[in-house]
């Protein structure tokens, strides 16, 4: 291990309790994406932390999300406010790092404290998917700093509030900004409690079907009406088969969701039933539209109507050459650590899809070491704060260092 590793890892190991207490506060906030008042809060919080280190630190306003909700009605909600940070903007060499403040848990989740597993170990909700990274991003980007060569390095963060959903209110942002930049870095927990990288990530859709009816009186007039529950389960029965189809391979179709009626005296006239569907290549998306529609055209009754909705929003993410070359880079810099660095395919999506399709250079498992995420056996291996933040210092003092321009050779 040579001087510069011994000297960044003794200065993190001084911040090893600051590292947990800021976990302990961050995860203290409940910021579960429609918790606006608990995004605030959180919002606040990191920027007040990243403050010290930061040139400019800007609110951004996200826009409404326009859905469609259980009932089959068309609402728009809205989302916490995005928080970028920027360091040198005047700087052309740049990299952007990004994370979420938003969890899957709710301002009603039971799962709202953090417990001590063993001295190494803390159960609690987002502690890796992703407050984790954010302390990670945060104190490397600090030790970054504390070098002799942070002026070569422009570096801007933005996390956003809706990732936990698809970032539908966000991603137009991360369109907009990637061409400012030569690589992306984020900040989502390792893949496994090991440390692997993601590397090709599946896209995914979210579609709403809504199915109707014709309402009658269950007494009076059985007959005449139309029940859209039950066409619609006939419906969701013939999109789950296609699961099983050889044609689809690499692709999963997942009815998520359903409801539907209202009094039992009362033939529902309306159902709707909510989708989640990963792909393995970019085609497949029209793959399953196309099966979709012919599910609904061979299904077509009198009094009865379907209806899609949704988007597929999380494009395929295949890893470009000069992504290969960042992972290399990463590999060369965990050695130093003593870090035997790999990666795998993931079924999961995150933001680095949406930035992988335009081109950039992105590694989206740069956090912390963990597992169980979107659970409450949610868990983070404390000693992966400072081994993590070590090997992203490490990285960024290699991109800073020319590494950068490498990656495009």
């Amino acid at each position: 291990m040579d001087q510069v590793t011994k000297e960044l890892l003794y200065s993190l190991n001084t911040h090893k309790q600051t590292m947990i207490e800021q976990l302990h506060q961050f995860c203290e906030i409940n910021s579960g994406t429609e918790n606006l008042a608990g995004l605030k809060l959180m919002h606040q919080t990191l920027g007040s932390a990243f403050k010290p280190i930061a040139d400019q630190i800007e609110t951004l306003p996200l826009p409404g999300i326009t859905t469609v909700n259980m009932t089959g009605e068309t609402t728009v909600e809205k989302c916490g406010d995005a928080l970028f940070v920027r360091k040198r903007p005047e700087l052309k060499r740049r990299i952007l790092f990004c994370g979420h403040m938003d969890t899957v848990y709710g301002i009603n989740h039971p799962f709202q404290e953090l417990t001590y597993v063993n001295d190494n170990q803390i159960n609690g909700p987002g502690v890796t998917d992703m407050k984790g990274g954010l302390i990670v991003m945060l104190h490397a980007l600090a030790s970054f700093e504390e070098t002799a060569f942070a002026a070569e390095l422009g570096w801007d963060v933005l996390i956003n509030s809706d990732e936990e959903i698809g970032s539908p209110a966000s991603s137009s942002l991360f369109d907009a900004l990637a061409n400012n930049y030569q690589a992306a870095l984020v900040y989502e927990p390792a893949m496994t409690a090991n440390g692997t990288l993601a590397k090709n990530r599946r896209g995914s859709g979210k579609l709403t079907i809504i199915a109707t009816g014709k309402a009658a009186h269950v007494g009076r007039a059985f007959s005449e009406g139309r029940n859209a529950i039950c066409y619609l389960a006939e419906v969701v029965t013939a999109i789950h088969a296609l699961n099983q189809q050889d044609n689809n391979q690499g692709i999963t179709i997942n009815v998520g969701r359903i409801a539907g009626g209202g009094p039992l005296n009362v033939v529902p006239d309306r159902a709707v039933a909510k989708l989640d569907i990963r792909i393995t290549n970019p085609e497949d998306e029209q793959l399953v539209r196309e099966q979709l529609n012919h599910i609904f055209n061979r299904m077509k009754r009198d009094d009865y109507s379907l209806s899609i909705h949704g988007a597929f929003g999380r494009p395929v993410k295949r890893v470009c050459p000069a992504t290969e070359r960042l992972f290399t880079r990463i590999q060369n810099v965990g050695l130093k650590l003593g870090l035997t660095i790999d990666w795998q395919d993931s079924g999961g999506c995150c933001d680095g899809n949406n930035l992988a399709r335009q081109g950039l250079p992105v590694i989206d498992t740069l956090g912390v070491r963990g597992g169980h995420i979107h659970s409450t056996n949610e868990f983070i291996l404390l000693d992966s704060l400072v081994e993590r933040t070590a090997l992203s210092t490490l990285l960024i003092l290699d991109l800073a260092r020319g590494g950068l321009e490498e990656l495009r050779i």
